[in-house]
């Protein structure tokens, strides 16, 4: 969006074209701003004069005198005197394209004046969350330029919004294609300020290596730990098998026991049995 000293400039530039010269007015916000209406070249008394008032808003009001009659619907901030036109406590609201037309005895005479308020605006330089040099220029009218003085060069990202009071913010982010720039200066030039205001920052080179690293580190570790619980969990699984075997095979059933009684119950029969056939067995050699 072109700011508003670009914007009269191409309404001066239109009234030029057309044959009507205009006057540029720049004022500070706050006082007051005075719109000369120019003398008539033919001398002769003013009959009747007007203003007609067309604000970059889009606001429109009138304000005449007759000599004896006023009509105006314009804010009460704005007075006629004279011939010249005086707003009190100019506001950006003000900004706009002023028409003076007066009448005499020999002829109709028109002049334009373009009115400019001036704000300055707060200049601030910081890191923004991504560890790039962001400039702003903040609350200013018209919108103030931006511009950057570093050991390399860069890419340059400037965006300029109106505010609601109709003041501008600019701000221009500077990003370097080289990891060698460790210092970074930005320019802001405006109408309030007599010279360029210049700030100054420093950055840590391989910054955004860094951060890559930072965040490779990261997600590694969140892999280990994954990993590490799966494992945990694996042996944990097979430990508990191991030891549900080793429980089961160190275990005596009833009929083993059984088993033993009856071993243990059959041994002396066969011991009575084999001791019966020995001696059967010498008695019949005898």
């Amino acid at each position: 969006m072109p700011s508003l000293q670009a914007m009269h400039l191409v309404v001066c530039l239109m009234l030029f074209i057309s044959g009507n010269v205009a006057t540029a007015v720049f004022v500070p916000r706050g006082e007051t701003a005075v719109l000369e209406c120019d003398k008539t070249p033919t001398g002769d008394p003013i009959i009747m004069i007007t203003w007609k008032v067309h604000q970059l808003d889009n606001s429109h009001c009138v304000y005449s005198n007759t000599g004896n009659k006023t009509f105006s619907n314009c804010s009460n901030r704005i007075e006629l005197n004279s011939a010249s036109l005086r707003i009190y406590n100019a506001t950006v609201t003000d900004d706009g394209n002023y028409t003076c037309q007066t009448v005499t005895a020999g002829g109709t005479f028109i002049n334009h004046v373009v009115l400019q308020v001036i704000v300055e605006p707060s200049v601030t330089l910081i890191l923004n969350r991504n560890s790039l040099p962001e400039c702003r220029a903040h609350g200013g009218n018209p919108a103030a330029n931006i511009s950057w003085v570093s050991e390399a060069v860069g890419s340059i990202t400037t965006k300029t919004a109106m505010q609601p009071d109709r003041n501008w913010t600019v701000t221009s982010t500077y990003t370097a294609t080289s990891n060698n720039v460790t210092q970074i200066t930005c320019l802001v030039s405006h109408p309030s300020f007599s010279h360029p205001q210049n700030l100054s920052i420093f950055i840590s080179p391989n910054k955004g290596d860094a951060y890559v690293l930072l965040v490779v580190i990261f997600a590694v570790l969140v892999i280990l730990i994954i990993i590490g619980f799966l494992l945990f969990w694996t042996m944990s699984q097979r430990f508990r098998t191991c030891l549900s075997k080793e429980i089961k095979n160190t275990t005596v059933t009833p009929q083993d026991n059984d088993n033993e009684q009856n071993k243990e119950d059959v041994e002396p029969y066969a011991s009575y049995t084999q001791k019966i056939n020995t001696i059967y067995n010498s008695v019949s050699e005898m």
